[in-house]
């Protein structure tokens, strides 16, 4: 009895073994067969496109060449547009107002409002009608994200930190929250761009509340560097003063009692720390005033516009090729308006 129990238990599990893996290789047979159906249905598809244009190649030409004849039709007749960038750095919060500057410019474009703006820019109507596009986008790198991230985590919670993700961070970051911004202009005319920059940098440097905190921000600064200057010209006294004990001591043949302990200890040797304090406030130095720099304007200018402007080449800003392209699509929606036709009254 006790030998053939054991027995049958082998044998059921030799038996759920069996259909295990007869069921796995099933479910790897169906896989391999969905993937080769969908594979056989996607090639059987573009063969029965390649018959059905093969059929009406001469169709598919003529429109290709009508797209053509439209698009060098359209190139004569409208005047092109010339592209051009510049890149701001605004400080104090002011990248709101910059966006809104130029939102409302761009809606006045759009409504071919020359008026308005040829009083805003300062230029004459026939230039600011050829003005097409104002647009301004943050200017980003992944470098520079990851940078921010960086910076934005370390000064979190530990614990805060590992619930804020990368892309979270990208995800919630708001486009004025951003250092670097693109401004970028579309006109029918190739040397106006120049002229736009400066006029827009000024309404929003006006504002009281960007100017106030212009004053603030430079006051501060200025106190802060007559502060590290003075503290620093402290550390070079305490350096001499260390640097005449030393000479005194060196001279003396024998001590009387009253010199001045220098300690050999790197941690507790109060020159060196004297030495690295002044390094310290030196880097502080050129900090603030790197600071000063950027707080004497509302928005820095990065890079401004070019004097002339160039044309945007890429192959689908070309008219010649959005011609074709337009062509080759109608054709293709009458085909398959006729063949949508055609299926719908076979169901009916």
């Amino acid at each position: 009895m006790s030998t053939s129990k054991p027995k049958k238990t082998n044998e059921s599990e030799e038996i759920d073994l069996g259909v295990l893996f007869n069921a796995i290789g099933k479910g790897i047979s169906k896989l391999f067969s969905a993937i080769g159906n969908s594979i056989l249905f996607v090639l059987n598809t573009i063969l029965q496109l390649a018959v059905f244009v093969r059929k009406r190649i001469t169709y598919f030409a003529l429109a290709s060449i009508l797209g053509l004849g439209v698009g060098v039709l359209l190139e004569r007749t409208i005047p092109p547009k010339y592209i051009a960038t510049a890149t701001v750095e605004p400080h104090f919060d002011s990248a709101r107002q910059l966006y809104g500057n130029v939102n409302y410019l761009n809606d006045l474009a759009k409504q071919k409002d020359s008026v308005q703006l040829a009083s805003f820019f300062g230029i004459s109507l026939a230039e600011a009608a050829s003005l097409k596009k104002i647009e301004i986008t943050p200017f980003v790198t992944k470098t520079s994200l990851l940078q921010e991230y960086n910076d934005y985590t370390t000064g979190l919670d530990s614990l805060v930190a590992t619930e804020v993700s990368y892309k979270k961070y990208v995800n919630q970051i708001s486009d004025f929250e951003r250092k670097t911004h693109m401004l970028k202009v579309e006109s029918t005319q190739q040397d106006v761009f120049a002229k736009l920059l400066s006029p827009l940098i000024t309404s929003v440097s006006e504002p009281t509340y960007f100017k106030e905190q212009q004053a603030t921000q430079l006051a501060n600064l200025e106190l802060m560097d007559s502060i590290t200057q003075a503290t620093i010209v402290q550390a070079d006294s305490l350096l001499s003063l260390f640097e005449e004990v030393r000479i005194i001591e060196a001279n003396k043949e024998f001590s009387n009692g009253t010199n001045l302990y220098m300690s050999e200890s790197t941690e507790d040797n109060a020159e060196i720390a004297l030495l690295n304090r002044k390094i310290t406030l030196s880097e502080q130095i050129e900090q603030l005033r790197l600071d000063k720099l950027k707080a004497k304007n509302v928005v820095d200018i990065v890079a401004s516009f070019p004097d002339v402007g160039y044309l945007d080449e890429s192959f689908w800003k070309n008219k010649k090729a959005q011609g074709i392209a337009a062509g080759l699509m109608l054709l293709s929606l009458f085909y398959f308006t006729i063949y949508l036709d055609a299926f719908l009254k076979s169901k009916s």
